[in-house]
C-alpha cells in the first residue's frame, strides 16, 4: 500500500487507515497493539528520564524537551485511540456519502480525482519524512561508532598495542535520548551502547511513525471534509440549470446535512488531540529554543533536536492550515447559496434554500476542545505567545 498505486480508487483514505492499522489505531482486532507501544514508551523513555540525574542545565532542558515531545506524540495518539468510534463513524459516513456522489458523472470524477490526489500527496509526505527519520535514527549510531573506532585506533598506538577493547574515556557516544538507561554505561561502553540502541532505535522509529500518522490523520480527514463541502457547493452552483430543480434541491438539502454530520463526527474525534497539541506545542517550542540558545556549537544532538522542532511545527501548522481551508470552504458555500438566484425562484424553492442558507450561517471548522477554532489566526497567536514565553525564560536563566 505504501509507495504503491492506489488499489481502489473508491476507497476513503486507504493509505491512512493502513498506517493506523499497523500502529494499532484502526481495526478492532489490531487495537491492542497500541497498548503494547504505550507500555514500551513508558519503559524505554518515561522511567529512564525520570530516574536520570542531570549534571547541567543544557542536558536537563534537552531531556525535558524530548520527553514533552514524545509525550505529546503518544498522548495525542492515545486520545485518537480513545475516540476510535467517532473516527470510525466519520469514515463510514464519508464512505456512504461518496457512494451517493458516484451516481452523477461530474461528481464521480471529482471524487475519484481527489482520491488519487490525496493518495499521491500522502505517499510524497511519507517519502519526505522517511528521509528525516533515517537521519534521526542513523546519525547518532554512525557518529558513535566512528568515535569508538577513532578512540580505539589512538589508544592502540599510545599503548603500544595494548588497548581496552570496550570502553572509551575521553569522549562520549551520541544518544537518541538524553537519559540514563537502567544502569548501562551506554555513553562510553560500546557493548552497553549496542544494547541501548537495539532497544531505543525501534522505539524511536515507532514514535516517528506515530507522530506523522497524527499529522496525516488530521490533514487528510479535514481535507476530505473540505472536499465534501466543495461538492455541495458545486451542486448548488448547478441548481438553476437543472430541469428537476425541486428534486435536485431536495438532494442538496440531504447531502448538506449529511456532510455537516460527517464534520461533527470529525470534530468530536479530533477535539481532544488538538487541545493537547496546542498546549504542549508552546512548551516544546520554548524548551527547544532554550536548548538552541544555550548549547555549545553544532552536534548530532543539535540537528536531531532541530528535526523535532521542525516536526512539532509541521504538526501544529497542519491542523491550523487545513482548519482554515475548511472554514473558508464553508463560507464559500454560504456565498454560493446566496448567489444562486433564489429570489427569482418559486416560493417553495425559496423556503428550502433559506433552510440551507440558515445552516450555512453556523461557523464550521475543527476545534481544540470546546474552546476555540483551530485556524491560521490561532497559529499566529501561538507563535507570538511561544516567543514571549521563551524571552521570559531566557532572561530568567
Amino acid at each position: 500500500m505504501l509507495f504503491q498505486a492506489l488499489p481502489n480508487d473508491r476507497a476513503v483514505l486507504p493509505l491512512l487507515l493502513y498506517i493506523q492499522e499497523r500502529l494499532g489505531l484502526w481495526g478492532e482486532s489490531y487495537r491492542a497493539r497500541f497498548l503494547f507501544v504505550v507500555v514500551a514508551f513508558s519503559i524505554t523513555v518515561c522511567i529512564p528520564k525520570f530516574t536520570t540525574t542531570y549534571t547541567n542545565l543544557e542536558t536537563f532542558i534537552c531531556s525535558m524537551a524530548e520527553l514533552v515531545f514524545i509525550g505529546n506524540v503518544f498522548g495525542g495518539a492515545m486520545l485518537l485511540w480513545t475516540e476510535y468510534d467517532a473516527f470510525r463513524q466519520f469514515i463510514e459516513q464519508v464512505n456512504s456519502l461518496t457512494k451517493h456522489f458516484y451516481r452523477e458523472d461530474p461528481l464521480k470524477e471529482h471524487v475519484l480525482q481527489f482520491n488519487y490526489l490525496i493518495h499521491r500527496y500522502t505517499n510524497r509526505y511519507c517519502f519526505s519524512v522517511m528521509i528525516l527519520i533515517m537521519f534521526y535514527l542513523a546519525a547518532p549510531v554512525i557518529t558513535s561508532f566512528v568515535v569508538y573506532f577513532q578512540s580505539l585506533w589512538k589508544s592502540y598506538h599510545l599503548a603500544n598495542g595494548t588497548v581496552r577493547t570496550w570502553d572509551i574515556s575521553h569522549r562520549q557516544f551520541s544518544l537518541h535520548m538524553e537519559q540514563s538507561f537502567y544502569g548501562l554505561q551506554h555513553r562510553t561502553n560500546i557493548l552497553h551502547y549496542t544494547l541501548y540502541i537495539a532497544v531505543i532505535v525501534p522505539m524511536m522509529f515507532v514514535t516517528a511513525c506515530t507522530v506523522h500518522m497524527k499529522v496525516l490523520t488530521i490533514a487528510s480527514s479535514v481535507r476530505y471534509a473540505e472536499m465534501l463541502l466543495h461538492i455541495v457547493m458545486l451542486k448548488v452552483d448547478s441548481l438553476p440549470k437543472q430541469k428537476s430543480i425541486r428534486e435536485e434541491l431536495h438532494d442538496i438539502i440531504k447531502v448538506h446535512q449529511r456532510t455537516l454530520d460527517c464534520i461533527a463526527l470529525l470534530v468530536k474525534a479530533l477535539r481532544p488531540v488538538l487541545l493537547l497539541q496546542l498546549v504542549f506545542c508552546v512548551l516544546i517550542w520554548c524548551l527547544m529554543m532554550l536548548y538552541f540558545t544555550i548549547t555549545d556549537g553544532l552536534s548530532v544532538k543539535f540537528f536531531n533536536i532541530g528535526i523535532m522542532f521542525l516536526v512539532i511545527t509541521i504538526e501544529t501548522f497542519s491542523p491550523c492550515y487545513f482548519g482554515t481551508r475548511l472554514s473558508t470552504q464553508a463560507v464559500e458555500l454560504s456565498e454560493s447559496v446566496y448567489a444562486c438566484g433564489w429570489p427569482a425562484m418559486d416560493r417553495d424553492i425559496q423556503q428550502r434554500l433559506r433552510m440551507v442558507l440558515h445552516r450555512t450561517q453556523s461557523p464550521v471548522g475543527i476545534q481544540a476542545g470546546k474552546f476555540c477554532f483551530v485556524d491560521m489566526e490561532l497559529f499566529q497567536k501561538m507563535v507570538n505567545k511561544s516567543y514571549s514565553c521563551f524571552i521570559v525564560l531566557k532572561d530568567a536563566l
